[in-house]
């Protein structure tokens, strides 16, 4: 039983961890604007220690736009497939949960091939320094709805 608890649990901090790096990802995809009288929100916007704007984590890594890029379409790729897992009606919630944890070390295994492991420190770095809390910062239970919060 404990084995199947850690798989789960295991599985949860990855799920959690590939959330929260879409997150971030989507922050940092926003294009700079020209300064406008508007207030701007996203990572381009976050001030710095001066009160400055601070350039978005992925460029302070040293990752490239065109890798973000390629990241971001893994990622909406990644959450079209669950989004069908979940639609399917003939799986079981513990099948849902192993076909989605499939899909996202998938996706999670073609993003690590892209950007080495010391840019990837970087970026969680800055992105840990920047979003302490966040949306995804209470987890899921373990044994809830795989597919909750998805707009089935």
């Amino acid at each position: 039983m404990w084995g199947g608890s850690m798989h789960l649990r295991r599985g949860i901090f990855v799920i959690l961890s590939v959330g929260l790096f879409a997150l971030a990802s989507a922050w940092a995809q926003q294009p700079p604007s020209a300064p406008t009288t508007a207030p701007h929100s996203g990572p381009t916007g976050v001030k710095g220690p001066a009160g400055q704007k601070s350039e978005p984590c992925w460029e302070q890594a040293g990752i490239s736009k065109s890798v973000m890029e390629q990241r971001r379409s893994i990622q909406e790729s990644t959450r079209s497939q669950i989004q069908a897992v979940c639609s399917e009606t003939n799986l079981s919630e513990q099948q849902k949960r192993e076909k989605i944890h499939e899909i996202r070390q998938a996706a999670q295994g073609k993003v690590n091939a892209m950007i080495s492991p010391a840019e990837r420190q970087q970026l969680e770095a800055c992105q840990r320094g920047r979003h302490i809390s966040g949306p995804l910062a209470g987890g899921h239970p373990a044994g809830s709805d795989p597919c909750a919060g998805l707009g089935r």
